[in-house]
């Protein structure tokens, strides 16, 4: 089964690159043989994701990404190619991330992938998220990756972006992602599971808190630049693999972070620092999702769910 990425690269004018994803022996990403620039945000989530796909023997991750600087033009192009590019790879997988949270072109697309790719699971982040929530698409959603400012803006019904719902930026004494997520089910901005990033990581399915993932505590990967980036490009990867949403959520959590145990991470790293740990720690954290798929159908077939698992 496949992943495709659909997203924008910071580069004025930047082409439309349609093609696999590779990493190179040193390290450098490349969409069908031509270098990405290297950046956080979609080179981060595409890296982590090739190295997951590696890691499973799995087909690399398929790109569709073009350059964008904020003013939506690689967006529009992107988004114009998607049912050529759908059409001819069938992704198991589809993933929305870096792009201008235009409305109208998310509510076309789903609209062409419901026709094109009606089986493909669909996962959003970023720009992707901004734009299925606002346009009220984000229960067609399989798994949505929001921080904690991010789950504000998907609890709240009335607001178009996470920038109206400030207060929840930083997190606080009063901040709630439990009930957050359970407004969001409940007023429609939620997709079927989310993965809520923070210093403590919630997964939630159909509004209720199933995993926290809490252990171990590197704070430093809170102040490097993509590395919630990595955790969706791994949670992606895992379910484009044949992983159950739930558990491909957990997997990527605890394994995001033992990487940054691993990197000793500081600061003044990079995503790219953490991409590199993860073929030491991928295998450890397999058993733990294979756990979840389990748990996760018993769930759906009705049986007792003893209630969230606590990740140490």
């Amino acid at each position: 089964m496949s992943l495709l990425v659909v997203a924008t690269y910071p580069v004025e004018g930047g082409r439309v690159l349609d093609g696999a994803a590779e990493l190179t022996e040193d390290g450098r990403l490349t969409i069908d043989g031509s270098p990405l620039p290297a950046s956080q945000g979609t080179y981060a989530l595409l890296a982590a994701a090739c190295r997951t796909a590696s890691f499973l023997d799995a087909p690399s991750p398929h790109a569709l990404i073009a350059g964008d600087i904020g003013r939506g033009d690689g967006t529009r192009a992107a988004f114009k190619q998607l049912v050529e590019t759908v059409s001819r790879i069938r992704p198991a997988v589809v993933v929305f991330h870096y792009m201008q949270p235009i409305m109208a072109l998310m509510r076309h697309a789903l609209a062409e992938l419901a026709g094109a790719c009606p089986d493909a699971l669909l996962v959003a982040d970023a720009g992707g998220m901004y734009a299925a929530k606002a346009a009220g698409l984000a229960p067609r959603f399989e798994l949505m990756t929001p921080d904690i400012g991010e789950i504000g803006f998907l609890a709240d019904p009335k607001v178009s972006h996470p920038a109206y719902v400030g207060h929840h930026l930083l997190g606080g004494a009063d901040f709630d992602p439990a009930a957050l997520a359970r407004e969001a089910h409940e007023n429609g901005g939620s997709s079927r599971v989310l993965l809520i990033k923070g210093a403590v990581d919630h997964v939630v399915e159909e509004g209720a808190v199933t995993a926290v993932i809490d252990e171990p505590n590197v704070p430093a990967l809170e102040a490097i630049g993509g590395t919630g980036d990595t955790i969706t490009g791994l949670a992606s990867a895992f379910m484009a693999a044949g992983l159950d949403t739930v558990g491909a959520a957990i997997c990527a959590a605890r394994a995001n972070r033992e990487a940054g145990v691993l990197m000793q991470a500081t600061p003044a790293m990079s995503a790219a620092d953490l991409v590199d740990r993860l073929p030491e720690v991928l295998v450890n954290h397999l058993e733990h999702a294979g756990n979840d798929r389990s748990r996760s159908r018993r769930s759906r077939r009705g049986e007792s769910n003893p209630g969230p698992a606590h990740y140490e």
